[in-house]
């Protein structure tokens, strides 16, 4: 752009830079602006501190089958990031897990192996001894078997008499035979019958007795003994020997039976401790058969002497244990 300057009646002309200076500067911008910054810069404009990587802590441990192991001394070295580390611990895991699945593929194998040899063994005395029968080699036969021949004499002596009976003697015979036959098998089936149905009796008194510990006012107090004798087990285990020592007497109590009598002997052994808990079918009132917790569980004296069932306090983890010994003298 030319522009005229006017003064002392003369003018000259002036050339104006400002335009062609401003084009470089817009180019320059725009330029800056395409070339994104790095990912780990921060700050204000034109602060390009980067942030350092968190500093990486090797831990050359793993575990297979619950057992824990170290990596080998030359994959130590070669961890030195977390994404390598982690891809030598999957080849470790997988090195040390597929030799316990080589060692019980190696027992599999040789228990198979003795199972074969076996029934290869049973099945040639098998044949060996249908051979026999065939060419009616007899003394093999029987010898084979081990059957005296004090047995094979009785049993044909006994033929050669069922042969010369009468026809309808023999057909009583006969009938009485078959008669055995089907007894044995509904004996057998009955023995079959009766284990599972003691099974299943089983099952069904492990169920209730699993619901009357979880009831509440009784499962506060399950939890309280199973605690102070350090056994979860516990108080269920006590449950039982109660049980079985009523069915020694003769009597089946049912496991709310069994329940009510574990709880009123704990009782009966501390009452300033444990309330009564409240173990009937119907629902528990309000404010009862809640049983306090105590950090010092008792046992009741269940020695069937005649003294008296409520002793001293328990006052250490020995007294407890001393108590325990007592319960263990009676089942």
């Amino acid at each position: 752009m030319i522009g005229v300057e006017s003064g002392m009646g003369t003018s000259q002309p002036v050339m104006s830079a400002a335009a062609p200076e401003a084009a470089p500067a817009a180019d320059t911008t725009a330029q800056t602006a395409a070339t994104p910054p790095p990912a780990n810069a921060v700050g204000l404009k034109g602060d390009t501190t980067l942030i350092p990587p968190p500093m990486y802590t090797p831990n050359h441990k793993f575990k297979v089958l619950d057992k824990e192991h170290e990596f080998d001394d030359w994959a130590k070295g070669a961890a030195k990031d977390p994404e390598t580390e982690k891809r030598v611990r999957e080849l470790h895991e997988k090195a040390y897990g597929l030799d316990s699945v080589k060692a019980d593929r190696h027992n599999l194998k040789s228990e198979l192996q003795k199972t074969q040899e076996k029934l290869t063994s049973t099945d040639r005395a098998i044949e060996q001894i249908a051979e026999y029968a065939k060419v009616k080699d007899w003394d093999s036969f029987f010898e084979s078997l081990n059957i005296p021949k004090n047995d094979v004499l009785k049993y044909a002596l006994e033929l050669v008499q069922r042969e010369q009976m009468p026809q309808e003697q023999r057909q009583q015979w006969e009938a009485n035979r078959n008669s055995q036959q089907q007894a044995k098998y509904y004996q057998e089936q009955n023995q079959a019958l009766q284990q599972e149905r003691s099974a299943f009796q089983v099952q069904q008194r492990e169920s209730e007795l699993n619901t009357e510990i979880t009831k509440a006012g009784v499962s506060d107090l399950a939890n309280s003994y199973n605690a102070g004798m350090e056994n979860p087990g516990a108080f269920r285990d006590f449950v039982i020997r109660i049980g079985q020592a009523y069915a020694a007497q003769g009597t089946d109590i049912s496991a709310q039976q069994a329940v009510t009598e574990a709880a009123r002997q704990l009782r009966a052994a501390n009452p300033q401790q444990i309330e009564a808990p409240q173990l009937a079918t119907t629902a528990p009132s309000q404010g009862r058969g809640v049983v306090s917790p105590s950090g010092k569980p008792v046992l009741p004296n269940i020695q069937g002497r005649g003294t008296s069932a409520i002793k001293s306090k328990i006052r250490s983890l020995d007294d407890l244990r001393a108590r325990a010994k007592e319960m263990d003298s009676f089942s």
